[in-house]
C-alpha cells in the first residue's frame, strides 16, 4: 500500500534526506553550529573516513569544527541515496564523492555513508553516522 502525501506536508524521506544534506552544506559552509542542532547530542555516534577510525562520540564534533579553521576548499556530490523510515526511526545510505582543500593538501574522496536518524520533538535528528572510504586502485 503506497503512503498517501498530504499536500504541504513533506514525505518522511524527503525530510531525512534534508537533514543529511544540511549535515553535508554545514561541512561545505564551514558552519559547526548548524552541524550540532542535526545531532542528537546525548547519543551521537560516528565512525569516520578520516583519522582517528575508531568510534567517535559528539566529541568529534568538535574535532570536525576545528578542521574547519583548516579547510580551504569543499565541493561535493550525493548519488545513490536510499532512505527507509520506520515510524520515529531512520536509515539513509548514499554514495558520496567530496574534494577540496585542507591546509595545502588537496583530497579528491569517495565514500559510502550510512546515518540512522530518529524523530526527536518533531524533528529528524543525526544518532549514527558511519562513512566508509571507497578502497583506492
Amino acid at each position: 500500500m503506497e503512503e498517501v502525501k498530504i499536500i504541504g506536508e513533506e514525505a518522511p524521506e524527503d525530510a531525512v534526506r534534508a537533514v543529511l544534506t544540511q549535515r553535508i552544506d554545514g561541512i561545505k559552509n564551514r558552519n559547526a553550529r548548524s552541524i550540532a542542532g542535526l545531532v542528537d547530542s546525548e547519543r551521537y555516534t560516528k565512525f569516520d573516513d578520516w583519522p582517528p577510525f575508531e568510534r567517535q562520540d559528539v566529541s568529534a564534533l568538535d574535532r570536525e569544527a576545528e578542521a574547519f579553521k583548516v579547510l580551504k576548499e569543499y565541493d561535493y556530490e550525493v548519488t545513490d541515496w536510499k532512505v527507509n523510515v520506520f515510524g520515529d526511526a531512520a536509515i539513509a545510505s548514499f554514495i558520496i564523492n567530496y574534494r577540496g582543500k585542507i591546509r595545502d593538501l588537496k583530497f579528491n574522496i569517495r565514500s559510502r555513508v550510512t546515518s540512522f536518524l530518529a524523530k526527536r520533538d518533531g524533528s529528524w535528528k543525526i544518532i549514527h553516522e558511519h562513512w566508509s572510504r571507497f578502497p583506492s586502485g
